[in-house]
């Protein structure tokens, strides 16, 4: 039974109880009530996301208090996981999260995600009490997202194929072929679109898109100059032009990470503006409704030396009253016009944490008239990437979301090894325990190694640093990983890069350890307590989520065992504890069952795994 304003928490977790909800009617004793309630958490109101749980098996009673919707449906998420079979041992539980924003962002640009992996992806989001999807829908190699009033963007930027000219698709990448395959080429109708955000909304998951600009836009400029040769050659030059992001007359020569020599949008065109505004006024029309949008994410990264040579962009320099006088004042320029484009539609602004500075510099928070803009953290606690960057924003004003490529980047590889899929670019792999290990309360204490996997010490960090302190942690707003697809093909390859590290991620975004270091009170890390830490959280893994995923058809990844042959014995263990190990003596013809309490005696080669399941890790050999 649920209190005025709880009803769609209550028909959900009766849903998943084989129930029915109905109204409160205080005569009734045998219920689960789900209701209005006042949190009290070490001495603190808690009002948002809080909730209280009381579960009284003897008195057949089951009461939720929360102070809003989303704490209701965090405190039926936690009833259903401590359910067993038909039972649910007595507990009152008070809990309330750590950060306000847990976030999970998805690329569904170099390789696409479907629909339905967003769903099942956007459930088990929900059971981590994970609250934001970042869902970024262009970058070079594609656009993502049906634009009503610019049908080329979806007819030709979201798909893949040989057409040097590229209007009748973009070139391919990343294994795409010269035809496309079902993981390059698609996108999301306005319906589909929708249908996602009405998943999320039910769950309390806030999508926010992001369009990426105006660097990384292979594909939409190589989509309006598409446009605009249609109507070129239909004769209406000013129908060609009212888009277009491309100053045929640039002779710049640059080159992006990713070796785009024309991926920038040209930001001394007016064209580009009014492309952006039908953008945005699009993706709220899409929300109006259903999730009203509330933050634009412009990406804002990685701009390669554009504009240099640019004919446009130099009559624009030597005539302009906006205070531009040089290329170098162009990047602050496009984000300020930007920045005032979403505020008209009265939202707020995110981008990744070098759109909003150039030079080390960040931006002026005064001249972005948004009432609240963020950066998207990802520098690294290595080598040229410190973490200053983050601590730069915070300080000057913006919010910031912690999203460090060398712990919240999920597509890196879980070990350093050839046979595991993923990127070595930021650190040489990212595992579970190492993104349980993250510490958002003392950034530069989070570091170990370089890339390279030579050692490195917080303090050889501070002293690279130019920002050394966070003097305003208020405006640290959360933490969030990124799934950036470019190795990634499939639905299933894309569960297994997420699985399980999400749940870590999802752990240090609710939950403060008492292990982590802490600037504010100079406490370092407990190096003993987070290994009892997280050898529990590494059992619950294997005993309690892996079985409920695969019950939920979601591919996870399970660990390679580590094993050695000592004396003729075999010695195997798994970085899960309770995770079942399996050995195989004829090259993988039969398996068996490693008992660490029973250590088989055997001869070499031998081959490793583990199971839960039907599912089995990638197999080890010892020779």
């Amino acid at each position: 039974m649920y209190d005025n304003g709880y009803q769609a928490q209550a028909k959900w977790l009766a849903d998943q109880l084989g129930i029915s909800a109905s109204d409160w009617a205080p005569t009734n004793q045998n219920v689960i009530h789900l209701g209005w309630g006042k949190i009290t958490l070490n001495g603190s109101d808690q009002w948002h996301e809080a909730y209280r749980l009381d579960v009284q098996p003897e008195q057949q009673r089951i009461e939720i208090d929360a102070p809003d919707q989303a704490g209701a449906l965090y405190a039926a998420q936690s009833l259903l996981q401590l359910k067993s079979g038909d039972s649910i041992k007595a507990v009152t539980l008070t809990d309330a999260p750590r950060f306000a924003y847990r976030g999970l962002s998805v690329d569904a640009a170099r390789n696409f995600r479907s629909k339905e992996a967003i769903f099942k992806l956007l459930d088990q989001m929900a059971a981590l009490k994970l609250n934001k999807l970042h869902l970024r829908l262009s970058d070079d190699e594609a656009w993502r997202i049906e634009i009503p009033a610019l049908p080329e963007l979806a007819e030709v930027g979201s798909k893949r194929c040989h057409d040097l000219s590229e209007t009748r698709c973009v070139l391919p990448f990343l294994g795409a072929g010269p035809d496309g395959t079902e993981a390059s080429d698609g996108y999301y109708t306005t319906e589909d679109y929708q249908a996602i955000l009405r998943k999320a909304d039910a769950l309390n998951i806030t999508v926010i898109p992001e369009v990426d600009m105006p660097g990384h836009a292979h594909a939409a400029i190589k989509a309006m100059e598409a446009r605009y040769h249609k109507y070129m050659a239909q004769g209406d030059e000013a129908k060609a032009k009212e888009y277009l992001l491309t100053d045929f007359e640039d002779d710049t020569q640059y080159l992006s990470v990713q070796m785009f020599t024309d991926n920038a949008i040209n930001v001394c065109m007016e064209s580009s503006y009014r492309f952006a505004d039908t953008v945005v006024s699009a993706l709220v029309d899409a929300h109006r409704d259903v999730q009203p949008l509330s933050t634009f994410h412009f990406g804002g990264d990685e701009i390669a030396g554009a504009w240099t040579d640019s004919p446009i962009c130099q009559s624009f320099i030597t005539n302009n009253d906006t205070g531009v006088s040089s290329v170098d004042d162009l990047s602050q320029y496009f984000v300020e016009r930007i920045s005032h484009i979403a505020q008209r539609y009265q939202l707020d602004l995110g981008g990744w944490e070098d759109g909003l500075m150039h030079t080390n510099q960040v931006y002026p928070r005064s001249q972005l008239t948004n009432q609240q803009v963020y950066g998207n953290a990802w520098q690294n606690i290595w080598e040229w990437g410190v973490a200053d960057r983050a601590y730069n924003l915070a300080n000057s004003g913006y919010g910031v979301i912690y999203n460090q490529a060398t712990h919240l980047y999920f597509d890196h590889p879980y070990e350093p090894d050839p046979s595991e899929r993923g990127y070595y670019w930021a650190p040489r792999f990212t595992d579970t325990r190492k993104t349980f290990s993250f510490m958002p309360d003392d950034l530069y204490a989070n570091a170990n190694t370089k890339r390279n996997g030579a050692p490195i010490t917080k303090k050889e960090v501070i002293e690279a640093a130019t920002v050394k302190t966070l003097t305003r942690p208020e405006n640290v707003l959360g933490l969030q990983a990124s799934v950036w697809s470019e190795t990634i093909r499939s639905d299933g390859q894309f569960e297994s890069m997420t699985f399980p590290r999400l749940f870590a991620m999802a752990e240090r975004a609710w939950h403060r350890a008492d292990w982590e270091a802490n600037t504010q009170n100079e406490k370092e890390a407990n190096q003993t307590q987070r290994k009892v830490d997280y050898n529990l959280f590494a059992n619950q893994l294997a005993n309690y989520w892996f079985p409920q995923l695969e019950q939920q058809g979601i591919g996870f990844r399970l660990p390679v065992p580590g094993g050695m042959i000592e004396n003729g014995e075999l010695k195997a263990n798994s970085p899960f504890p309770g995770l079942a190990i399996e050995y195989s003596t004829d090259n993988g013809a039969s398996w068996q069952t490693y008992d660490a309490a029973n250590t088989p005696h055997v001869s070499t080669p031998v081959q490793l795994r583990t199971v839960s399941g039907e599912r089995v890790s990638r197999i080890s050999k010892i020779d």
